[in-house]
């Protein structure tokens, strides 16, 4: 995977508002979310994720992660949790 894919991120990571908590590949799209609810019916952005990699060079340690996995973390800087999406 390249840094020049597109993401779907939540509103909340798109803003800056919160950190990039949690990682998902799934059907093999790049999703990077704050981990917490949004109100129903919100729309994702479309980002390039080379823009979060520069902002949070932490994310390249998933730039190997395989479609239909995720990874969590408790915070920005914490080690990410992998697994299978379930």
């Amino acid at each position: 995977m390249t840094a020049e894919a597109a993401a779907f991120v939540c509103s909340h990571v798109f803003q800056h508002e919160r950190p990039v908590l949690l990682v998902v590949r799934a059907e093999g799209d790049w999703q990077l979310l704050c981990g917490d609810g949004h109100d129903e019916g919100e729309t994702p952005r479309v980002v390039g994720l080379n823009h979060f990699l520069d902002s949070d060079p932490s994310l390249r340690a998933l730039l190997d992660l395989p479609p239909e996995w995720e990874a969590k973390r408790a915070a920005q800087g914490g080690a990410w949790e992998r697994r299978p999406i379930t």
